[in-house]
């Protein structure tokens, strides 16, 4: 349970009602109430009945209540209202009263005191599609609020994965990973892939694989962040073998919301952002809109043309229409537009010298992506059970790309590329939530294609070209039952049916010629568990789950494009989740094993020339996840996060050498969060981070013998991150963060040669905000 400070939750609730406290709760009031969404009707029903009504915007969203007429009491009203919505009402005073879900707890609160804390309404966690509390679900999950993003001054999801526990990341996020797997797999198939081991959804979107080894996902406007750790096959589908995360910015509400704010930094950077809406057709259409815009020069210089490396710019925006047609029609509709372009993100290494935020390039490199993305999701409900949902999404991306071919200034090797993908995808789900049994039956169908077209020169001379397209087609069956068979015992399981055709066609490649192949996949994906709720706040679970990742055909440069066959993982997983001190003292652990069986992976053919990608694996992952947060004071909360991943490789023949036994490349095997907040009186909020992050394995290299006799490592490293939040007046706050407050020099990815990667130095920001 979170338990926020009173004025940021009334600042976040949309809905916040601060009336006048004249009329006393126990008389009947003359109520005459259409039809209508539930916050509107709770804001008429507090309007009249002059009391105070405090709730979450979230646990209101796509809840519609009946018509309330006739002569009731506030609290009969209230449940009259709330009937068969999952919500309750609780009473804290006579003037006051709190709408929350079906036992949830709340914590007491005077209403002459503003600076006390309350809880509006347990954290939910949405992205297995039942909604569950987080105390309630099994999955190793982490959560970040809008609140919570603020706090520790958040403005990309790489600043969200940097202080994760059994997430890695690197800077400028062009790798990172779950649970030591990265996020596009260890084919290492580059952009032109359409497969990966990570699925990330924003508003229900899928993002295409530059979205996100490229763009920094700004955080501006987002509701919710949850980094779901460990296989969501069954529920996502095809690529999310580690862990998905999924995204959900803000909705539209029918209450006015405006929010602005402009930020400014060291090494150039700067930027603008704005949000706001509210009702367009009263109770029947609400919209909404967020812009922003940033750029930087960046951290990094190149020596040999005198200028920034790394310059980069990025644009975003985004608009919602929601839509309530009847009492039981929900439609949002959802545009998002995102630019971005940034320059070369590595750095130079003479000899063993890190020339740290150097590079010596002759070619001004840079990627730029622009992409389009709508969603179309409506919910209608057939009855107080039953809700149907469709959610239909399209993309369309175009990736371009300038690299130095050659990474030195002594040749002039130039490789230009660029690329356009298309994503469509439609999801319908029949949904059911009974007393004893919730659950839901979905049928999918996506439709993805890329196409690509590279040109190597060498002076301004053509040398090669190389173009083709992928296109894949996926059709699926799913479905999950939660049957709660005994009291205190909930049945888990859920099965998904997945069918995917994969047409490649590599139409020119000036190193090994063209080639064409189709390819079909299926793949039966159950997951089982139990879950036990074994005392008042304490949870202990077990599930077993298949992992899948569909096969493919190898675009990469020289490979032949051979085909290779899917990949899956069998994951065991032990849960417990628990609280105490009335909920202030909260805990989670997950224990897992993943059982990897044909693990795609990259190896040289035996040319040595040319990668090859061969289900040549077997693997195990074995960890430990541990998050702990305690409210010590209604002003001062600390947390602590710590992740132990031990992914090897089983049985691993390399052309060069034998892998087996060895550890995953880019994968720490210890992950350490220990962070806290404090709020004075005087409107200051200073939150902290201390993370560290093991090094681990980058490269191997081999004996004559083929045995591994040196490992290439990237470096241990501690980082401090600092924000601190004052406001002003009332809506007006400055803020000011460092991220890596020592400036620690460390390198990320201590590859051969001479570019490697390294983390950010020292930055620091000052932003300031308003909120309507």
């Amino acid at each position: 349970m979170r338990i926020p400070k009173w004025r940021h939750t009334l600042l976040a609730s949309s809905l916040l009602l601060a009336l006048s406290l004249t009329a006393q709760a126990a008389s009947e009031v003359d109520f005459d109430l259409p039809a209508a969404p539930l916050e509107q009707s709770l804001g008429a029903l507090a309007a009249q009945s002059n009391v105070q009504i405090l709730f979450s915007s979230d646990i209101a969203a796509g809840k519609r209540t009946p018509a309330l007429h006739g002569r009731y009491t506030t609290v009969a009203a209230l449940k009259q209202l709330l009937d068969r919505s999952g919500l309750t009402v609780q009473q804290q005073d006579e003037h006051t009263y709190i709408v929350v879900p079906e036992n949830a707890a709340v914590v007491p609160v005077t209403t002459g005191d503003p600076a006390l804390p309350i809880e509006i309404a347990p954290l939910m966690v949405t992205g297995e599609k039942i909604n569950r509390t987080l105390m309630q679900t099994q999955t190793s999950v982490v959560v970040n609020t809008a609140e919570d993003l603020r706090e520790h001054g958040d403005n990309t999801i790489e600043h969200v994965f940097a202080r994760t526990p059994g997430v890695y990341a690197v800077a400028g996020n062009e790798n990172w990973g779950i649970r030591g797997v990265p996020v596009s797999g260890f084919d290492d198939q580059g952009p032109a892939t359409l497969n990966g081991a990570v699925s990330v959804y924003v508003d229900g979107a899928q993002q295409p694989n530059r979205a996100l080894t490229l763009s920094p996902m700004s955080m501006w406007d987002v509701e919710q962040v949850e980094v779901l750790l460990g296989p969501q096959s069954t529920t996502q589908g095809r690529n999310s073998l580690a862990g998905a995360v999924v995204i959900q910015t803000r909705n539209p509400t029918f209450e006015p919301s405006l929010s602005a704010q402009t930020r400014v930094g060291n090494y150039g950077e700067s930027g603008a952002a704005v949000a706001g809406g509210g009702s367009l057709v009263d109770g029947v259409m609400a919209g909404r809109v967020a812009v922003e815009y940033e750029d930087g020069d960046g951290y990094i210089d190149n020596i040999t043309t005198g200028g920034d490396a790394n310059p980069h710019r990025n644009k975003n925006a985004r608009g919602k229409l929601l839509i309530l047609p009847s009492d039981d029609l929900d439609v949002l509709l959802t545009y998002a537009f995102h630019e971005s372009h940034q320059g070369d993100n590595s750095i130079l290494r003479q000899g063993d010298k890190v020339r740290y935020y150097k590079v010596a390039s002759d070619t001004r490199a840079f990627d730029a992506l622009k992409q389009n993305t709508g969603s179309a999701k409506v919910d209608y409900r057939l009855g107080d059970a039953w809700t149907l949902t469709s959610l239909t999404t399209a993309t369309q991306s175009d990736y371009s790309a300038l690299l130095d071919f050659d990474q030195s200034a002594e040749a002039n090797e130039e490789a230009r590329r660029s690329q356009e993908t298309h994503m469509f995808s439609q999801e319908v789900r029949l949904a059911y939530e009974g007393d004893s049994l919730r659950g839901f039956a979905g049928v999918y169908y996506g439709r993805t294609s890329n196409a690509y077209h590279d040109e190597l020169a060498f002076d301004g001379s053509l040398i090669g070209t190389i173009q083709g397209y992928t296109r894949i087609h996926n059709k699926a069956l799913f479905g999950e039952l939660n049957w709660s068979f005994a009291p205190d015992w909930t049945l888990i399981t859920g099965l998904r049916y997945d069918h995917e055709t994969n047409d490649t066609d590599v139409e020119e490649d000036f190193l090994s010629g063209p080639g064409r192949v189709e390819k079909t996949f299926d793949a039966l994906l159950p997951k089982l568990g139990v879950d036990y709720n074994f005392a008042d706040g304490q949870y202990l679970g077990f599930m077993v789950q298949k992992g899948y990742r569909g096969g493919g055909v190898n675009v990469r440069a020289g490979g032949g494009h051979a085909d290779y066959d899917p990949e899956y993982t069998t994951n065991y997983e032990l849960s417990y989740r628990g609280a105490w001190l009335d909920d202030s003292l909260r805990a989670r652990a997950n224990l897992y094993y993943t059982d990897w069986k044909d693990q795609q992976v990259s190896l040289l053919d035996n040319t040595g020339d040319y990668f090859q990608v061969y289900n040549a694996a077997s693997s195990t992952i074995r960890g430990l996840e541990v998050f702990v947060e305690h409210d010590l004071t209604r002003r001062f909360t600390v947390n602590a996060g710590a992740a132990y991943t031990d992914g090897r490789y089983g049985d691993f023949e390399t052309r060069d050498g034998d892998l087996s036994g060895e550890s995953f490349v880019y994968a720490p095997k210890y992950k350490v969060s220990v962070g806290g907040r404090y709020r004075f009186d005087n409107g200051l909020a200073v939150t902290s981070d201390v993370v560290y992050q093991e090094g681990s394995p980058t490269a191997y290299e081999f004996d004559a013998d083929g045995d591994v006799i040196h490992t290439r490592r990237s470096d241990d490293h501690v980082l401090v991150n600092l924000n601190a939040e004052y406001e002003l007046v009332e809506g007006l706050a400055v803020s000011g963060y460092v991220k890596n407050l020592f400036d620690k020099e460390f390198v990320t990815n201590n590859r051969g040669g001479d570019i490697i990667d390294v983390g950010a130095p020292r930055t620091v920001g000052l932003v300031v905000r308003y909120d309507l």
